[in-house]
């Protein structure tokens, strides 16, 4: 709940304004997913004017509670599940990371042979690695994308069927976490390039936060690099830290 530490009469409007649409959220009377009223309606309601509102709300929107669909509305967001979240824990990043809902997966891979950029990667030699793009959808709908190297020289992989969606998907997304032993996580805010837009059609964001991680194995080989994007707006990092 926002604090108000302003003392003119206008920060207490517009803070008094936050904690009432926090509470009807909280209450239920808009629940996750749900359609806010208009402007000129939740301010009849909430007794105050559109000025007050229009900072209520753009306070909500940054504090990850609601957001704007332009020519929409505002709308109540998904909220993370946060007993589910945390960057520290070494798991996929992207669904700890995306907002949206992810239905499907899809997968387009293929052999690598090796080039001086994949050696630089892996920092050893290498005769043939894997390339691998993701793509994150919601209802058909990509919501982000992943690109990968993926080293062939560790004895797992031989454990793979590679011509198996689901087996080679579930590696991907989960047994490469309970093989390697660590991973290293880059965060950095790009502009959607043309082989970021390829990648991620039907998004229309103008920056993608882009994840660099890098998994290890207990030897300390590199034995994947991924970069994953996820459209500016849709992207919530959190990390959970105590003493």
């Amino acid at each position: 709940m926002i604090e108000n530490n302003r003392s003119n009469k206008k920060a207490a409007r517009y803070a008094i304004t936050y904690n009432k649409i926090l509470k009807m959220i909280k209450d239920g009377l808009y629940s996750e997913g749900s359609k806010l009223p208009t402007e000129p309606l939740l301010a009849e309601q909430l007794g105050v004017s559109r000025s007050t509102l229009r900072q209520a709300l753009g306070l909500l929107q940054e504090d990850g509670i609601i957001e704007a669909k332009k020519g929409i509305g505002n709308f109540v967001r998904k909220i993370l599940n946060e007993d589910n979240v945390g960057l520290e824990r070494m798991e996929n990043p992207f669904y700890k990371s995306c907002i949206d809902t992810i239905d499907n997966v899809e997968i387009m891979m293929e052999f690598e042979a090796a080039t001086e950029h994949v050696e630089r990667i892996f920092n050893r030699k290498t005769s043939v690695a894997l390339a691998i793009y993701r793509y994150y959808k919601e209802k058909d709908s990509i919501k982000g994308s992943c690109f990968s190297h993926v080293a062939t020289d560790f004895d797992y992989i031989n454990s793979i069927n590679l011509n198996n969606h689901n087996e080679f998907l579930d590696f991907l997304e989960t047994k490469i976490y309970e093989y390697g032993l660590s991973s290293m996580l880059e965060i950095r805010l790009v502009p959607a390039m043309e082989n970021i837009k390829e990648a991620n059609k039907g998004n229309v964001s103008k920056y993608f936060q882009m994840i660099i991680e890098r998994i290890s194995d207990k030897n300390g080989n590199l034995i994947a690099y991924n970069k994953y994007y996820i459209p500016f707006e849709r992207a919530v990092f959190k990390v959970f830290r105590n003493n």
